[in-house]
Protein backbone atom coordinates (compact mmCIF):
# COMPACT_ATOMS: atom_id res chain seq x y z
CA UNK A 1 0.00 0.00 0.00
CA UNK A 2 2.98 2.31 0.49
CA UNK A 3 4.77 1.12 -2.67
CA UNK A 4 7.32 -0.73 -0.55
CA UNK A 5 7.58 -4.49 -0.32
CA UNK A 6 10.33 -6.36 1.51
CA UNK A 7 10.83 -9.70 3.21
CA UNK A 8 12.69 -8.40 6.23
CA UNK A 9 11.66 -9.70 9.64
CA UNK A 10 12.26 -6.22 11.04
CA UNK A 11 10.48 -3.00 10.12
CA UNK A 12 10.19 0.50 11.59
CA UNK A 13 6.62 1.81 11.65
CA UNK A 14 4.84 4.75 13.29
CA UNK A 15 3.50 3.89 16.72
CA UNK A 16 -0.02 4.70 15.53
CA UNK A 17 0.26 1.99 12.89
CA UNK A 18 0.93 -0.77 15.43
CA UNK A 19 -1.88 -2.76 17.01
CA UNK A 20 -1.19 -4.54 20.30
CA UNK A 21 -2.32 -8.15 20.39
CA UNK A 22 -2.55 -10.53 23.32
CA UNK A 23 0.43 -12.77 24.00
CA UNK A 24 -1.60 -15.95 23.51
CA UNK A 25 -2.53 -15.12 19.90
CA UNK A 26 -0.24 -17.10 17.54
CA UNK A 27 1.67 -14.81 15.17
CA UNK A 28 0.92 -16.98 12.13
CA UNK A 29 -2.75 -16.39 12.82
CA UNK A 30 -2.40 -12.77 13.89
CA UNK A 31 -0.80 -11.81 10.56
CA UNK A 32 -4.04 -12.73 8.79
CA UNK A 33 -5.83 -10.00 10.72
CA UNK A 34 -3.69 -7.28 9.17
CA UNK A 35 -5.59 -7.03 5.88
CA UNK A 36 -7.29 -9.99 4.23
CA UNK A 37 -9.63 -10.97 7.04
CA UNK A 38 -10.80 -7.45 8.01
CA UNK A 39 -11.27 -6.49 4.35
CA UNK A 40 -13.52 -9.45 3.58
CA UNK A 41 -15.28 -9.42 6.93
CA UNK A 42 -15.87 -5.67 6.84
CA UNK A 43 -17.17 -5.79 3.27
CA UNK A 44 -20.03 -7.96 4.50
CA UNK A 45 -20.60 -6.63 8.01
CA UNK A 46 -19.68 -2.94 7.78
CA UNK A 47 -20.35 -2.01 4.17
CA UNK A 48 -23.03 -4.37 2.85
CA UNK A 49 -24.56 -4.40 6.35
CA UNK A 50 -25.62 -8.02 6.01
CA UNK A 51 -28.31 -8.80 8.53
CA UNK A 52 -30.45 -11.70 9.76
CA UNK A 53 -32.46 -13.27 6.96
CA UNK A 54 -30.50 -11.73 4.08
CA UNK A 55 -29.68 -13.56 0.88
CA UNK A 56 -26.06 -12.81 -0.04
CA UNK A 57 -24.06 -13.71 -3.14
CA UNK A 58 -20.27 -13.40 -3.05
CA UNK A 59 -18.19 -13.32 -6.21
CA UNK A 60 -14.70 -14.61 -5.46
CA UNK A 61 -13.91 -16.77 -2.42
CA UNK A 62 -10.16 -16.56 -2.16
CA UNK A 63 -8.24 -15.40 0.88
CA UNK A 64 -10.30 -12.22 1.16
CA UNK A 65 -13.68 -13.32 -0.15
CA UNK A 66 -13.76 -16.31 2.19
CA UNK A 67 -13.99 -13.87 5.08
CA UNK A 68 -16.97 -12.16 3.48
CA UNK A 69 -18.56 -15.60 3.59
CA UNK A 70 -17.93 -16.12 7.28
CA UNK A 71 -18.76 -12.50 8.07
CA UNK A 72 -22.13 -12.93 6.35
CA UNK A 73 -22.71 -16.17 8.25
CA UNK A 74 -22.03 -14.64 11.65
CA UNK A 75 -24.17 -11.62 10.71
CA UNK A 76 -27.13 -13.97 10.34
CA UNK A 77 -27.55 -14.29 6.57
CA UNK A 78 -30.24 -16.81 5.63
CA UNK A 79 -28.65 -17.89 2.37
CA UNK A 80 -25.02 -17.42 1.31
CA UNK A 81 -24.13 -18.13 -2.32
CA UNK A 82 -20.47 -18.36 -3.35
CA UNK A 83 -19.38 -17.97 -6.97
CA UNK A 84 -15.82 -18.84 -8.01
CA UNK A 85 -14.29 -20.64 -11.02
CA UNK A 86 -12.02 -22.76 -8.78
CA UNK A 87 -13.97 -25.84 -7.54
CA UNK A 88 -11.80 -26.59 -4.49
CA UNK A 89 -12.30 -23.06 -3.19
CA UNK A 90 -16.03 -23.54 -3.46
CA UNK A 91 -15.75 -26.74 -1.47
CA UNK A 92 -13.80 -24.91 1.23
CA UNK A 93 -16.38 -22.11 1.22
CA UNK A 94 -18.96 -24.52 2.61
CA UNK A 95 -16.85 -24.94 5.74
CA UNK A 96 -16.83 -21.16 6.19
CA UNK A 97 -20.60 -20.82 5.95
CA UNK A 98 -21.61 -20.89 2.28
CA UNK A 99 -24.86 -22.74 1.66
CA UNK A 100 -24.70 -22.97 -2.14
CA UNK A 101 -21.75 -22.74 -4.53
CA UNK A 102 -21.42 -22.23 -8.27
CA UNK A 103 -18.58 -21.90 -10.76
CA UNK A 104 -20.46 -19.44 -12.98
CA UNK A 105 -22.75 -16.44 -12.59
CA UNK A 106 -25.42 -17.96 -14.84
CA UNK A 107 -25.75 -20.97 -12.54
CA UNK A 108 -26.03 -18.70 -9.50
CA UNK A 109 -28.73 -16.61 -11.19
CA UNK A 110 -30.83 -19.68 -11.97
CA UNK A 111 -30.63 -20.69 -8.34
CA UNK A 112 -31.42 -17.20 -7.03
CA UNK A 113 -34.48 -16.85 -9.25
CA UNK A 114 -35.86 -20.18 -8.04
CA UNK A 115 -34.78 -19.82 -4.41
CA UNK A 116 -36.19 -16.30 -3.95
CA UNK A 117 -39.17 -16.61 -6.32
CA UNK A 118 -37.64 -13.99 -8.56
CA UNK A 119 -36.80 -11.45 -5.87
CA UNK A 120 -33.03 -12.16 -6.09
CA UNK A 121 -30.31 -11.40 -3.51
CA UNK A 122 -30.35 -8.63 -0.93
CA UNK A 123 -26.59 -8.10 -1.10
CA UNK A 124 -23.79 -8.95 -3.53
CA UNK A 125 -20.09 -8.60 -2.76
CA UNK A 126 -17.45 -8.57 -5.49
CA UNK A 127 -14.02 -9.75 -4.31
CA UNK A 128 -12.54 -11.30 -7.42
CA UNK A 129 -8.82 -11.06 -8.12
CA UNK A 130 -9.18 -8.64 -11.04
CA UNK A 131 -12.43 -6.69 -11.25
CA UNK A 132 -13.71 -6.22 -14.79
CA UNK A 133 -16.87 -4.52 -16.02
CA UNK A 134 -18.58 -7.86 -16.64
CA UNK A 135 -18.50 -9.13 -13.08
CA UNK A 136 -19.76 -5.81 -11.68
CA UNK A 137 -22.71 -5.90 -14.07
CA UNK A 138 -23.40 -9.49 -13.06
CA UNK A 139 -23.44 -8.56 -9.38
CA UNK A 140 -25.86 -5.72 -10.07
CA UNK A 141 -28.14 -8.12 -11.97
CA UNK A 142 -28.03 -10.55 -9.04
CA UNK A 143 -29.50 -8.16 -6.45
CA UNK A 144 -33.12 -7.25 -5.94
CA UNK A 145 -34.80 -3.88 -6.15
CA UNK A 146 -33.06 -1.61 -3.61
CA UNK A 147 -30.34 -4.25 -3.35
CA UNK A 148 -26.73 -3.42 -2.51
CA UNK A 149 -23.56 -4.31 -4.38
CA UNK A 150 -20.20 -3.87 -2.63
CA UNK A 151 -17.10 -3.56 -4.80
CA UNK A 152 -14.07 -4.69 -2.80
CA UNK A 153 -11.81 -6.30 -5.39
CA UNK A 154 -9.24 -4.21 -7.24
CA UNK A 155 -8.89 -3.70 -10.99
CA UNK A 156 -6.05 -2.78 -13.30
CA UNK A 157 -5.57 0.97 -12.65
CA UNK A 158 -4.52 1.48 -16.28
CA UNK A 159 -7.76 0.08 -17.69
CA UNK A 160 -10.73 2.42 -18.26
CA UNK A 161 -13.58 1.76 -17.88
CA UNK A 162 -13.78 -1.11 -15.39
CA UNK A 163 -17.44 -0.40 -14.51
CA UNK A 164 -20.17 -0.11 -17.13
CA UNK A 165 -23.76 0.11 -15.88
CA UNK A 166 -27.07 1.42 -17.16
CA UNK A 167 -27.85 4.50 -15.09
CA UNK A 168 -31.59 4.36 -15.78
CA UNK A 169 -31.73 0.71 -14.71
CA UNK A 170 -29.86 1.54 -11.51
CA UNK A 171 -32.17 4.46 -10.72
CA UNK A 172 -35.48 2.75 -11.55
CA UNK A 173 -34.62 -0.24 -9.40
CA UNK A 174 -32.88 1.87 -6.72
CA UNK A 175 -29.87 -0.43 -6.68
CA UNK A 176 -26.78 0.78 -4.81
CA UNK A 177 -23.14 0.30 -5.76
CA UNK A 178 -20.77 0.88 -2.84
CA UNK A 179 -16.98 0.72 -2.73
CA UNK A 180 -14.67 0.09 0.18
CA UNK A 181 -11.07 0.01 1.28
CA UNK A 182 -10.17 -2.39 4.08
CA UNK A 183 -13.84 -3.18 4.56
CA UNK A 184 -14.32 0.16 6.35
CA UNK A 185 -12.53 -1.37 9.34
CA UNK A 186 -10.68 0.50 12.06
CA UNK A 187 -7.53 -1.57 12.81
CA UNK A 188 -7.40 -0.55 16.48
CA UNK A 189 -11.02 -1.59 17.00
CA UNK A 190 -11.63 -4.41 14.57
CA UNK A 191 -8.39 -6.40 14.86
CA UNK A 192 -8.93 -7.03 18.61
CA UNK A 193 -12.60 -7.76 17.92
CA UNK A 194 -11.75 -10.34 15.29
CA UNK A 195 -9.07 -11.83 17.52
CA UNK A 196 -11.71 -12.25 20.20
CA UNK A 197 -14.04 -14.04 17.80
CA UNK A 198 -11.20 -16.36 16.84
CA UNK A 199 -10.39 -17.06 20.47
CA UNK A 200 -14.05 -17.94 21.11
CA UNK A 201 -14.14 -20.31 18.14
CA UNK A 202 -16.49 -18.17 16.06
CA UNK A 203 -13.99 -17.02 13.42
CA UNK A 204 -11.97 -19.49 11.35
CA UNK A 205 -8.39 -18.40 10.83
CA UNK A 206 -6.28 -21.57 10.99
CA UNK A 207 -8.42 -22.99 8.19
CA UNK A 208 -7.44 -20.09 5.92
CA UNK A 209 -3.78 -21.14 5.94
CA UNK A 210 -3.36 -23.60 3.08
CA UNK A 211 0.42 -23.38 2.66
CA UNK A 212 3.51 -22.34 4.60
CA UNK A 213 6.74 -21.20 2.95
CA UNK A 214 10.27 -20.54 4.04
CA UNK A 215 11.95 -17.40 2.70
CA UNK A 216 13.84 -19.43 0.09
CA UNK A 217 10.49 -20.62 -1.31
CA UNK A 218 8.90 -17.20 -1.65
CA UNK A 219 8.80 -17.42 -5.46
CA UNK A 220 6.83 -20.66 -5.23
CA UNK A 221 4.47 -18.90 -2.86
CA UNK A 222 3.81 -16.21 -5.45
CA UNK A 223 3.29 -18.81 -8.16
CA UNK A 224 0.82 -20.73 -6.01
CA UNK A 225 -1.02 -17.49 -5.33
CA UNK A 226 -1.27 -16.58 -9.00
CA UNK A 227 -2.38 -20.06 -9.99
CA UNK A 228 -5.12 -20.15 -7.35
CA UNK A 229 -3.66 -22.97 -5.28
CA UNK A 230 -4.04 -21.44 -1.84
CA UNK A 231 -6.29 -19.22 0.22
CA UNK A 232 -3.58 -17.75 2.42
CA UNK A 233 0.08 -18.62 2.15
CA UNK A 234 2.18 -17.88 5.23
CA UNK A 235 5.85 -16.89 4.99
CA UNK A 236 7.68 -18.22 8.04
CA UNK A 237 11.08 -16.89 9.06
CA UNK A 238 13.54 -19.16 10.77
CA UNK A 239 14.01 -18.30 14.43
Amino acid sequence: MCLLGTFSQWVVVPEGSAVKIDDDLPLDVACLLACGVPTGWGSAVNVAEVGPGDVVVIYGVGGVGMNAVQGSALAGARTIVAVDPVPWKLERAKAFGAHHTFTAHEQAMEFLVEHTRGVLADKAIVIVGNVEAGVVAQAVDAVSKAGTVVLTGMSDPTEVPTIQLNGTFMAVYAKRLLTTLYGHCNPHVDIPKLAGLYRDGQLKLDELITARYQLADVNKGYQDLLSGQNLRGILEFEH
